[in-house]
């Protein structure tokens, strides 16, 4: 299911966060069936945080996720169980969870060990995510899309990187930066980024009217 690949370029973005878009980590045999088996709505929960730190907007999302150690009480609301999901999604979740896996990851970030929660999102029209840096607890995200069939570039939901912060304050917008940069989300494709401590990043408004950003998050975690 899982093609490794070598990052070459990882490393290469200076005042952002490191990061590579990667092609067909997956197969594309494999690809395709997981979009056609995403996980159903039903198992998604709201989720409408009232506050972020340091008065950022917050948040807003479809969201849900699979665990494998004590996670914070935040997150109890939210975690469904592997078993529950399509036979394809256990498969891949635990490749993920594999020897393999682990080496590639600590190779790349030039860490020794780490934890992993995996989160899917589904997010609807007129919803952005604001420009934020990862809690501290977090080394990386590995994001894959997954958005529905008939998404086109234009209806956004990108994850887009920042740099060149304007302003003192920590709840900036993306008109408070100089320099961004995003990536193609159609087709399969996904993105590894490494957490630092200005690594702004956030993901552009969501554009479609019928068609909902389908996100699926490796969290790796100390």
């Amino acid at each position: 299911m899982i093609q490794y690949k070598t990052l070459d370029t990882f490393y290469n973005h200076q005042g952002f966060n490191p990061h590579q878009h990667i092609e067909k980590f997956v197969s594309d045999e494999d690809y395709n069936v997981l979009l056609e088996q995403f996980p159903d709505d039903k198992l998604f929960k709201d989720e409408k945080p009232h506050t972020r730190k340091h008065n950022q907007r917050p948040h807003v999302r479809r969201f849900m996720c699979v665990t494998t150690q004590k996670e914070s009480p935040y997150f109890d609301n939210f975690i469904v169980n592997v078993n529950d999901l399509p036979f394809v999604w256990q498969t891949l979740i635990a490749e993920l969870q594999s020897k393999e896996y682990k080496e590639w990851i600590c190779d790349i970030l030039q860490i020794n060990d780490f934890k992993l929660r995996f989160d899917f999102h589904r997010t609807q029209r007129g919803l952005d995510v604001s420009p934020h840096v990862d809690s501290v607890g977090k080394y990386a995200s590995h994001l894959f899309y997954f958005m529905p069939k008939g998404w086109k570039e234009e209806y956004g939901g990108r994850t887009i990187f920042y740099k060149d912060k304007m302003i003192p304050e920590m709840n900036p917008e993306i008109k408070n930066f100089k320099n961004s940069m995003s990536y193609p989300v159609t087709g399969n494709c996904s993105l590894l980024f490494k957490n630092v401590p200005e690594g702004w990043h956030g993901v552009t408004e969501v554009k479609s009217d019928k068609l909902h950003r389908q996100l699926f998050n490796v969290i790796i975690l100390k």
